[in-house]
């Protein structure tokens, strides 16, 4: 469901609009979708999983706290930063499916100690919450953008 919803939200969308910041409307596309991949990435390395190395880099880059900028070289193209939402959503169904019952009650790691006191509720928030959050700051950014609305 939220894949045919990011579908709908970006696929009409031309590349050099991906970092298009209209009105008061700062998260735009590209910061959004390398957003969301920065935290897949961070739930799959607390679940001790090495196929994103680069999960530090990427939240310092797109984490919370971090500013979007309109500028193309920041992020990387449309199709790769939906080809790995993809993958790294599939990655995460199979790692949480395996691992789900060992890593969930373990303690979250420190700085997100204040907000959930395990992995488990980390990756709740993180697969549950926090994806369709951002999809409907897509659909406000479209109607800024003046991007007819995907229904």
């Amino acid at each position: 469901m939220i894949h045919g919803f990011l579908a709908k939200c970006i696929d009409d969308v031309p590349e050099p609009r991906m970092i298009e910041q209209p009105g008061t409307i700062v998260n735009h596309p590209a910061w959004t979708l390398s957003h969301l991949n920065a935290y897949a990435g961070v739930l799959l390395t607390m679940l001790d999983d090495p196929s994103v190395p680069t999960a530090d880099a990427e939240m310092e880059r797109y984490g919370y706290g971090s500013t979007p900028v309109p500028e193309h070289g920041a992020y990387a193209t449309k199709q790769e930063l939906l080809n790995r939402f993809r993958d790294r959503n599939a990655r995460l169904a199979a790692v949480v499916a395996a691992k789900h019952s060992d890593y969930f009650p373990r303690p979250a790691p420190e700085k997100f100690q204040p907000y959930s006191p395990t992995i488990g509720h980390i990756a709740i928030t993180l697969l549950i919450a926090h994806p369709p959050h951002h999809l409907g700051q897509l659909r406000q950014w479209r109607r800024a953008a003046g991007i007819a609305d995907v229904g």
